[in-house]
Order: structure tokens, then sequence, then C-alpha cells
């Protein structure tokens, strides 16, 4: 029996299972995202433009002072998750340590996946404006110009130029000639602060867990020999500069919390942790935490609890290009 006694060495243990707990997958949040501290409930991100460019400077004149122009801004609103654990009279009573340690462990893993979903969020819905949550909570999934993430038409702030980030004619799933696509579109990509156009240099290749989705990733990345999958004079292969991240999460109904088909090989070329032009940003004032327990003497419960605040959403669309790979035009 687990005596009152006990709490305290009790509490120590649970939170050395907590810490030790094992996600249902790698967490990919921080390779996705960028992850900002912040102290207050409520701020505002302001999207700076890149700056014009320099100017030629004669002798004895003064030099070009730049400027920067504003883009969009973005609103956060830091809000809580919490996953709370109780250790009833009877676990106590008849010794049930190794199910009140798994409770534990399973805490922590399931604020990791409601953390990791909330992220992924802006991927699976990549083509909607927004989507309902496991809370029955509207998620806005849009970016600050009020389209979705992947649209033909991306306006800016200062000007009335657009651009695509998505492929605009029919096209197979995935393959070289599909990746050459989407790096295009990263060429015709604009400031959204004033229009000019800022080519962007992708970095790394995002999928869901669709294995054909995942394994013509690999090939394609990693074939043999270093040459290019299916090429007749094997082509020197040149797209090994990416990396791939898999989010566990991109291909799931977010609010039934089930796989959805029509999401399988959706596939995104992205710039992903640049400081200087991020596009998904998460503002976290608490990181997922094991919180103090405590004892409520009227239910002889001990209560056990984790908790995190954060709030995240795009601040920009010219980081990324997607396709749904199912032979649409998008």
């Amino acid at each position: 029996m687990i005596t009152v006694n006990q709490f305290l060495d009790l509490s120590k243990n649970a939170k050395v299972q907590w810490a030790e707990a094992r996600p249902e997958f790698p967490i990919v949040r921080n390779l996705v995202a960028l992850i900002k501290p912040v102290t207050q409930r409520t701020s505002e991100y302001s999207n700076i433009g890149m700056g014009d460019t320099a100017r030629r400077r004669n002798d004895g004149d003064d030099a070009w002072k730049g400027t920067l122009k504003q883009g969009y801004t973005k609103n956060f609103t830091q809000a809580e998750i919490a996953y709370q654990v109780d250790v009833t009279k009877q676990l106590r009573k008849f010794d049930k340590y190794d199910e009140i340690m798994k409770r534990m462990r399973l805490m922590k893993r399931n604020a990791e996946r409601r953390y990791e979903m909330d992220v992924a969020g802006y991927f699976s819905y990549a083509w909607s404006s927004s989507y309902t949550n496991i809370d029955g909570e509207t998620v806005s999934t849009t970016t600050p110009d009020g389209n979705t993430l992947i649209y033909s038409a991306h306006t800016c702030n200062g000007s009335s130029n657009t651009y695509s980030n998505e492929i605009s004619t029919t096209h197979s799933p995935i393959d070289p000639d599909v990746l050459e696509a989407l790096e295009e579109k990263f060429n015709g990509f604009l400031d959204e602060a004033d229009g000019r156009g800022i080519p962007v240099i992708p970095n790394a290749i995002i999928t869901g867990r669709h294995a054909p989705t995942r394994h013509m990733v690999s090939r394609i990345l990693n074939p043999v020999q270093g040459f290019k999958p299916g090429t007749a004079n094997n082509d020197a292969n040149d797209f090994q500069d990416y990396k791939h991240i898999v989010v566990p999460y991109l291909d799931w109904n977010l609010q039934t919390e089930q796989r959805d088909s029509n999401k399988y090989r959706y596939c995104f070329l992205a710039r992903v942790q640049d400081q200087d032009n991020p596009g998904l940003i998460v503002e976290e004032s608490q990181g997922i935490e094991f919180e103090a327990p405590e004892q409520v003497f009227e239910s002889s419960v001990w209560q056990f609890l984790t908790t995190a605040l954060y709030d995240h959403g795009t601040v920009a669309a010219n980081w990324i290009a997607g396709t749904k790979g199912d032979g649409s035009s998008v």
C-alpha cells in the first residue's frame, strides 16, 4: 500500500518517469517552426521587409540610406494546454505502482502529441483557411495576406504584385520533376513588404508518414551511387542537400485524430529555421512542464498535472511551396 507518508517519494519518482517518457514520434516542431520565448500574454509580430538594394556611391557623395519597409503583422495570444492524472485511493491501496508510473509517462506523451498536432495543422490544412481542433475550436491557418498557406496569388503589403507557391498544372506525386517544379516556385517569391523579387533557397522537404511518399523522397535524396533515379544517363543527383522532415500528424484530421487519405501524398519544399525570414512561428511562454502535485482530501485523490502555454501561426508565405500529390493542379 502506498501511504500518505510516501507522497513525496512517489511525486519524485513520478517526475522522473514523466521526464523519461518517450513521445509517440520524434519531436519536429523545432525543425519546421521558429520557436520564440515570450513573457507577455499577447504580442504582435511585425514582418519587416528585406531592405532595398545597395546603390553605387560616387567619390565624396553620401551613402545611400537604405530603408526597411513594413510587411504584414501577426497577433499572438498565449493559450494553455493541460493534462491531468489522478492517483486514486484504490490505486494506492492496492499498490498499483506500475500503472501509476505509466500514467505519468502518458501524461507527458499526450501533451507532446497535442503540441505537435497544433504545429502540424499548418501543413495538414495548407489548402484550407481553417480547421476544427479536438477542443471544437476553429483554428485559422491563413497567412497574414488572408490567403491559404499554399495559394496561386499571394499578395504583398506594399505592392500590387503577387506570387504563387503552388504548381498550376496537373502533375504526378512527388518525383524529381515535381521537386524541380516546386524549386522553381521559390525563384518567383516576392518580398511581402514591397513586392520586389527575393529568390529564396529551400533547405527541407516536408512530408507525412505515408510510406510510398517517404520512400520516394528517400530515393530522390539518397539514390544508389548519388545519381538521379530513373534517368537514362545516370545524371548527377543535386538534391542531396535537402533534409527530409517527417511531420507525423501531417496527414491527420486533427479533430477526429484519424488519418485522412486525401492528405497522404502532401509534400512541401520549404526554407525552415531562417531567422530573417521565418514562415511559421511558435511563441512560447512556457514549454511542457510537470507541475507540483496536489492532495485533494475530499476525494482522497493525488492530482498530477502537465501544462504548456504557447501560440502559433504563419507570418508569411514566401518560405514554402507544396503539392497535394493527387494528380491535380495544386
